[in-house]
């Protein structure tokens, strides 16, 4: 099915309705979720998610978010990860299945012909994730892979609570030679994914998860202070996350990756509002700006601070974009108006250093 390339006018007029009237529309998905199947009406979530009319809200977030950029495979991805989610908390299937159902029929009844069909094309793909097989991710620990071993003890160590034998491990491999590129893409990139997996199937707390990324904040301040320092001309890159991406991990790589090639790298952290870049430019020089969106609910957010950045700058400093929706659809690095982009950290810094020769 071909998706429309614009998203400026229908798409931009759906998102924006549905985003104003979510609430509304999740509260009458459930009234028609509790007539037709009573029990998955009063159905109770998860303690780890929100309750229904909640939950329900949420998707039509993520409904919006897809809808703006025309970009189907979003929602997709977001259904597949709540069906495993669900499956593993033994949530019935047809509570997602039938919701989203739902869901497709009140916003037919309840949007302008135009965007009714616009939303529910989306919907009608999205559900394509709820039937056929369930696809659970894999292990994103693997014994093959160069440090692949160091890994999987890293990771053992988490799980068993053991934060000092994690550090002293990290600074063992830092001993033997291996490299800061090389510890961010074998260790503790696939510790993270594989902690995130096993909280998705159910098979640890949120809590072990916690410690894990609490676990990489402290590796990556150890390598901070292993960094050499820029030299007086160094190209300055600015890092950030944008309004509401609150994590930032993956950025500080590519930030820690970008001064090790001799950028003089100013990190913003997370969750920084486009109406705050103002200050951002008014008293430092900045040649390149990164920005990271984890999730499709942080696109519109993206692409209002990449519009600021060009306000602010008159179009003269370059824009690099990253983060997993750039995975899912690459196109959107233009759609949300963008130099380039880059879904992991070696190719962050090859299209930053690019950007930076221009």
């Amino acid at each position: 099915m071909t998706a429309v390339t614009d998203p400026t006018s229908t798409c931009r007029l759906t998102a924006n309705l549905l985003r104003q009237s979510a609430r509304a529309y999740a509260s009458a998905t459930l009234a028609r979720l509790a007539a037709v199947a009573p029990h998955l009406g009063a159905l109770a979530l998860p303690s780890s998610f929100a309750e229904p009319a909640a939950d329900l809200e949420v998707r039509v977030l993520q409904l919006a978010a897809a809808v703006e950029f025309d970009r189907p495979a979003l929602l997709e991805h977001n259904l597949a990860w709540y069906r495993v989610a669900f499956h593993h908390r033994q949530v019935p299937a047809d509570y997602l299945l039938r919701s989203t159902e739902l869901l497709a029929a009140v916003l037919g009844d309840e949007l302008p012909p135009a965007a009714a069909a616009l939303a529910r094309r989306h919907l009608q793909i999205g559900l394509m994730a709820l039937t056929g097989p369930l696809r659970e991710p894999p292990s994103h620990l693997r014994l093959d892979r160069p440090h692949g071993r160091a890994a999987a003890e890293l990771a053992l160590a988490v799980l068993e609570n053991r934060g000092d034998d994690a550090m002293a491990q990290v600074r063992s491999l830092l001993q033997a030679g291996v490299g800061i590129p090389a510890l961010h893409d074998e260790v503790l990139g696939p510790v993270l994914r594989e902690l995130g997996r096993m909280w998705l199937l159910a098979e640890i707390p949120i809590a072990d998860e916690h410690f894990g990324t609490q676990l990489v904040d402290r590796v990556l301040w150890l390598l901070q202070d292993l960094l050499p320092k820029p030299p007086a001309d160094a190209p300055v890159v600015a890092t950030l996350g944008v309004g509401g991406n609150l994590h930032d991990l993956g950025l500080r790589m590519v930030a820690q990756r970008l001064a090790a090639a001799g950028c003089a790298v100013r990190h913003f952290g997370p969750n920084l509002p486009a109406s705050d870049l103002e200050w951002l430019f008014a008293d430092r020089r900045v040649d390149l700006v990164a920005l990271s969106a984890t999730m499709a609910l942080h696109l519109p957010a993206l692409a209002a601070t990449v519009a600021e950045v060009r306000r602010i700058t008159a179009g003269k400093v370059p824009v690099l974009v990253g983060g997993e929706p750039f995975r899912l659809a690459s196109d959107l690095v233009q759609l949300v108006g963008a130099d380039a982009g880059a879904v992991d950290a070696a190719g962050a810094v090859s299209a930053a250093l690019a950007l930076l020769k221009r």
